[in-house]
């Protein structure tokens, strides 16, 4: 299992992109969360097995049809909770 903080910058709120998050996410079976940053950019965290976390991270640097991704920082984190789900949170 990884744990990864993803942040992704450029033009990713307002334009439904949390939610394309979500919906990868459960199809990916990863489990965490999107949060809106006020400075503009969009926090994942995500839980999920090695093997899916690479395609993950190329579906977040596509994003929706309205978005534009400028840049994506990944690192690994120690989570101190645990996930039942991938959630939106506000």
């Amino acid at each position: 299992m990884k744990n990864l903080e993803i942040i992704v910058s450029g033009r990713v709120q307002g334009v439904c992109y949390r939610a394309f998050v979500l919906h990868r996410a459960n199809e990916l079976n990863i489990k965490g969360y999107a949060k809106n940053m006020v400075n503009g950019n969009v926090k994942v965290i995500a839980i999920g097995e090695d093997f899916v976390m690479n395609a993950f991270i190329n579906i977040l640097k596509e994003g929706p049809s309205m978005a534009r991704i400028d840049d994506i920082q990944i690192s690994e984190i120690i989570i101190g909770e645990e996930f039942q789900d991938f959630r939106i949170k506000y």
